[in-house]
């Protein structure tokens, strides 16, 4: 991507915040989209980005970066008797740190004219706590209201929320909102659930569903096999066992596809976690003398959403329990089955009128995937114009979306319906 650099002193200023630079191309997808969709808008836009690797940021997407941690996190979360007498120290430090991130903030935040947060399911404090995304969003949202910058919640997914100082933080960002949208109905009430008047807020689709493919693939056949899409994820690090049966029971599924004449390519949405898990899906493939290689099965490193796109592309079909695998396939025009393990793909798949090709992961089971597989292959002819149907609908919605919220005026944004 080119790089996107100040070309006017009145050109807009739009500084993005979200899960960015951390290996999830889903979440780089999104930023990508709505960088493309400003830009169409404001060609000479300047960008900001707040995120945990502004360096990955800067690389990939050609715009300036800032981190939005006053600590490294993830360097500070150290284990053992060692970072448990450390982390006094660190919370004794992490005071003046504060004080000093909020002052850096503070200047970059004075030069820009929107704060945009979207997507990359930051609205929740379940795996960082509340001195994690909940605090950094607090942060930004006060510091845009001090220099009058306008705030904009995109499109978020939001949960689980649980402790009460996440909910202190988040309805206070919230609140200096001045425009705010949802993913999905799910999300919108759980605002409402954790106290939050959610009267003049809205739900739109997911900004990804705004991404126009470059070079849209059909499915490539192999000879005279299709590709099926698989989208593995290390959903149980807590619990083992459960997961050992997850992978278990996606052996004995690609073990049944290769003998109904399907190649099988493994798909990824987070390099950090999905890498060591298709490692770890492979060697259980050789043990159980399942063809863990070409032409059978198709494993291939992937850097950028554009590589993961043309992945996705090359499939006929794309089983998956990572929420934006299954977007990439339905902006295709992809039939999908999700594996959920999260209210926000129930509602993807739901909304978009799937809601038979949705399992739960903790009722999967070999036959019940080979169920939903044989009715989604009976269903093809059917299933194909009613996603392009559908995503002209998504696409239509956030078109209007966009206009209204990047209008010279404040704009007035009616609420989407299917």
């Amino acid at each position: 991507m080119s790089n996107h650099r100040l070309k006017s002193v009145k050109s807009k200023r739009i500084a993005l915040y979200g899960k960015f630079g951390a290996g999830n191309l889903g979440n780089e997808c999104t930023l990508q989209v709505i960088i493309e969709r400003v830009l169409r808008r404001w060609p000479d836009a300047e960008f900001v980005c707040f995120c945990a690797n502004p360096k990955d940021v800067q690389t990939r997407h050609g715009i300036a970066a800032f981190s939005s941690e006053a600590i490294d996190r993830a360097a500070a979360a150290k284990s053992g008797p060692r970072g448990r007498l450390e982390r006094p120290l660190r919370i004794f430090l992490r005071i003046p740190l504060e004080l000093i991130h909020w002052v850096k903030i503070l200047y970059v935040m004075g030069r820009m004219d929107m704060l945009i947060v979207a997507g990359t399911g930051i609205i929740r404090d379940d795996l960082t706590g509340p001195l994690g995304w909940p605090y950094d969003i607090f942060k930004l949202a006060t510091l845009a209201a001090l220099c009058r910058v306008k705030f904009v919640l995109l499109s978020v997914g939001v949960g689980p929320i649980r402790y009460p100082l996440s909910r202190w933080f988040l309805k206070r960002s919230f609140a200096l909102a001045y425009y705010r949208s949802y993913r999905d109905e799910a999300s919108k009430e759980y605002m409402e659930n954790i106290g939050f008047n959610t009267d003049r807020d809205f739900v739109y689709p997911d900004v990804v569903f705004g991404l126009l493919p470059s070079n849209p693939v059909s499915g490539v056949r192999l000879g005279q096999r299709q590709i099926v899409g698989l989208g593995l994820k290390n959903y149980g690090s807590e619990e083992p066992r459960a997961f050992r049966e997850y992978l278990e029971t996606m052996a004995a599924f690609v073990s049944w596809l290769h003998g109904h004449g399907y190649c099988v390519r493994l798909l990824i949405g987070d390099m950090q976690y999905d890498n060591p898990v298709i490692k770890e899906f492979i060697e259980l493939l050789k043990s159980r003398n399942i063809p863990a290689g070409a032409p059978l099965l198709i494993a291939e490193p992937v850097l950028t959403v554009e590589e993961l796109l043309r992945q996705v592309g090359e499939t006929e079909f794309v089983i998956s329990a990572r929420y934006h695998n299954l977007v990439m396939a339905l902006i295709q025009n992809k039939p999908v089955i999700a594996l959920s393990d999260h209210a926000k793909l129930d509602s993807l798949v739901t909304d978009f009128g799937l809601a038979k090709y949705l399992v739960s992961l903790d009722n999967l089971k070999p036959d019940i995937l080979i169920d939903k597989f044989e009715r989604l292959e009976r269903e093809l002819e059917r299933l194909t114009p009613h996603i392009k149907a559908e995503l002209a609908k998504y696409r239509r919605a956030l078109d209007a979306l966009y206009a209204r919220l990047f209008a010279e005026k404040e704009p007035v944004v009616k609420a989407y319906t299917k």
